[in-house]
């Protein structure tokens, strides 16, 4: 069984290989964005500064990858 990032395995069954959903909630990455971003635009615009807007989507957009009670979703830009 060889081990990939994030809780992944790739695991022979019959002529295919198995996948198991990837669990970003796992990653240390995932966990500090999910704890601290949240906080983050509220210090900011007490500093009188704003994030961009596409720097928001981006964090907002990452905190709903992967997560299955967030759908299947795609953005076009």
């Amino acid at each position: 069984m060889a081990a990939l990032s994030a809780g992944r395995y790739a695991r022979p069954v019959g002529n295919a290989v198995y996948y198991e959903r990837h669990r970003p909630e796992r990653t240390l990455l995932y966990q500090i964005i999910e704890e601290y971003y949240p906080a983050f635009p509220d210090l900011m615009s007490a500093q009188c500064r704003t994030l961009p807007a596409y720097v928001q989507r981006e964090f907002e957009d990452y905190l709903r990858c992967g997560r299955l009670e967030h759908g299947l979703t795609y953005r076009m830009y």
